[in-house]
């Protein structure tokens, strides 16, 4: 596979990460609990750890090395 970040694969996941990370789809009067947290915080860290487990990844992943020729 060809290394870069500009593969449409890479914006499509963090797209979806993103709207599953921020709760604007949850219904405000919403009183669903976890663990004593509100489901829409819990919902919304376990998708900020996804997007950053992705990212770090993509990091360790397709990181263009240094001793590699343009």
């Amino acid at each position: 596979m060809k290394k870069g970040f500009l593969h449409p694969w890479i914006w499509i996941t963090f797209a979806i990460l993103f709207l599953v990370s921020i709760p604007w789809y949850w219904a405000p009067d919403s009183k669903a609990m976890f663990l004593g947290f509100p489901l829409w915080a819990v919902v919304s860290v376990f998708g900020s750890f996804l997007i950053s487990c992705f990212t770090a990844w993509l990091f360790c992943r397709l990181w263009p090395d240094e001793e590699e020729e343009p």
